[in-house]
């Protein structure tokens, strides 16, 4: 049996053989971009569900945008973190991560990000700065999440480097009051604008309560991600001329919105009342096909691509498609879950690589 003095000797050389190992990777990664990210904008689609439940073939609304490398991060829905393993990407390269709204699809996925960048950043001993835009109760969300990874790693306090007993926190919290613009570096610039999503909240509920979307401007070109809304003047004007129109398109039609609503009131036994509810949020609160088409035609947009749906399968998916175009007559893509795009020069298309 080992004595207590040769376990504790090991342990601190294996901790700092990690260190050492993990300080050389994260510095190259960090470093370093993938070949063919310079000289466009990549939007990866790490989740394209809207939620509750969870799905299998898809994770919740998250996106990655790619300017010459340099990766941001819009939403954060669970199944977050896998996806970006699966595409590749480390998430101690996301330096910046914007919330549109604190819906529990958009944002459950933060703790499992924010624990594997504690960690990496931990035993590297490095303290860089990561930076959390979002509504108001951001910082909330943040700090709940921070206090929830840091229970697990609570043992390794007293390991180098030294806590003094306190765990200090990478992630620094900028809460977004009202519209105009929120964000700006060499690479791009964020433009924040107040949607409908809350539209139907009473007004003693809706305090504090905020939704957005966002206009990214990038030098290859104008991203506009709609987030959760409905119809929205706002919005329109926002995505006026914009090369790419990220859009929700939570349903089909109004055909489709009767038959989720009927599906739910018979599982839930839900009154009158709450069955005209539930069906006010979709048709108030949210874009269907038709809607995001309108959007697009209005906004004098270039491309759309959509997220937050839930095709039933590839005939249904082509369904999505076809619900746009019967107003707009731009390109309209309808993405699974990793499937990238790359706008250069204002021109969207399929990632060649």
């Amino acid at each position: 049996m080992a004595t207590p003095k040769f376990a504790a000797a090991l342990g601190a050389v294996l901790v700092a053989l990690l260190t050492f190992l993990t300080s050389r990777t994260y510095a190259a990664v960090a470093a370093s971009s993938t070949p063919g990210e310079s000289n466009r904008t990549e939007i990866l689609f790490l989740g394209t569900a809207g939620g509750p439940p969870l799905r299998l073939d898809r994770s919740e609304p998250s996106t990655l945008l790619i300017v010459d490398g340099r990766r941001y991060l819009i939403d954060c829905g669970i199944g977050t973190m896998r996806r970006m393993l699966r595409a590749g990407v480390k998430s101690e390269q996301v330096r910046t991560i914007f919330f549109t709204h604190l819906h529990a699809d958009h944002d459950l996925g933060l703790a499992d990000v924010m624990a594997n960048d504690f960690f990496r950043q931990n035993v590297a001993g490095r303290r860089e700065p990561i930076q959390i835009y979002g509504p108001p109760q951001t910082r909330e969300l943040v700090d709940a999440a921070f206090s929830f990874i840091t229970v697990g790693f609570r043992p390794f306090e007293n390991l180098p480097p030294p806590t003094n007993g306190k765990f200090a926190s990478p992630f620094v919290t900028h809460e977004v009051e009202r519209d105009g613009v929120i964000f700006q570096d060499d690479k791009i610039r964020v433009t924040a604008a107040e949607n409908s999503h809350y539209a139907l909240m009473p007004p003693d509920r809706g305090k504090g309560f905020k939704s957005y979307s966002y206009r990214i401007e990038t030098p290859h070109g104008v991203i506009v991600f709609t987030g959760d809304t409905g119809p929205s003047e706002a919005v329109e004007r926002l995505a006026k001329g914009a090369d790419v129109l990220v859009a929700e398109a939570n349903t089909r039609d109004a055909q489709d919105v009767d038959k989720a609503t009927a599906a739910m009131a018979a599982q839930s036994h839900w009154t009158p009342a709450h069955a005209k509810a539930f069906s006010a949020h979709f048709e108030v609160e949210h874009l269907d096909t038709d809607k995001v088409g309108r959007l697009a035609r209005d906004a004098e947009v270039k491309a759309v691509l959509l997220y937050h749906y839930v095709p039933e399968n590839r005939f249904d998916q082509a369904a999505y498609v076809t619900g746009v175009r019967k107003s707009f007559s731009g390109p309209v893509f309808a993405p699974d879950d990793l499937d990238r795009y790359c706008l250069a020069a204002g021109s969207l298309a399929r990632c060649a690589n």
